[in-house]
């Protein structure tokens, strides 16, 4: 899957992971509309582009043809770990530890979140080839 998800569409794939089941486009415009000046046009385009670009799939209902029912064909981790490699490429070169260096030197970690960073680090370090 090439394609990338934009911010209004990603909203929409959240709404289908959090429900854990295939819901109709009605439900996401009900899920989004209270929080997004999006129509319910707008909000069924963006769904019809998920679709078309493969990141969602729409089934007709058995009951009513004209009722379609979506649900994600990749996991939001899939998403985020192709989003997560695609900006350490853009803006860091492929240099993940280039990256980790500049996050950790520009914010104030907490105490805790230190230690879960050694952790995490000593763990990978025991781990590596």
């Amino acid at each position: 899957m090439q394609n990338k998800i934009s911010g209004a569409e990603w909203r929409i794939m959240q709404v289908l992971w959090e429900s854990g089941k295939a819901v109709t486009s009605a439900e996401i415009v009900e899920c989004i509309k209270e929080e997004s000046s999006r129509s319910p046009r707008t909000i069924k385009t963006l769904l019809q582009r998920l679709v078309a670009k493969g990141f969602v799939i729409a089934t007709a209902s058995d009951a009513d043809s004209r009722v379609y029912y979506y649900y994600p064909r990749v996991s939001e981790d899939e998403c985020i770990k192709k989003e997560n490699r695609d900006f350490i490429s853009h803006y860091y070169k492929d240099d993940i530890c280039g990256m980790l260096v500049r996050f950790i030197g520009d914010n104030d970690l907490s105490e805790t979140q230190i230690k879960e960073l050694t952790a995490l680090l000593n763990e990978k370090l025991e781990n590596s080839p």
